[in-house]
């Protein structure tokens, strides 16, 4: 369950990365990122230009989002399976 807590908390980051875009995107201002030359703060909403974001970040962030979710997908139908196997497995020999 540990790798599944992750994830969620990992969706519930680019939540608020997305929410943040979003507002940003509304106001249409260009604000300058940190001094740093990769502009990853750029990747949490607060800075970049409106554009960039609207044609690039946003759409890539929700795939990321969208790819997370069905991880969360397959390790809950992993899990079923499983319990599925062994309780087969149990009545088996009961």
């Amino acid at each position: 369950m540990n790798k599944e807590r992750k994830i969620k908390e990992q969706i519930e980051v680019l939540d608020q990365h997305l929410a943040a875009a979003k507002e940003y995107v509304a106001r249409n201002v260009n604000v300058r990122g940190a001094a740093s030359w990769l502009h990853l703060g750029d990747w949490k909403g607060k800075s970049g230009h409106p554009l960039w974001m609207k044609n690039h970040m946003i759409p890539s962030t929700k795939r990321s989002r969208t790819e997370k979710e069905r991880a969360l997908e397959r390790i809950a139908t992993k899990a079923k399976v499983k319990r599925l196997k062994e309780q087969r497995r149990n009545n088996a020999y009961a």
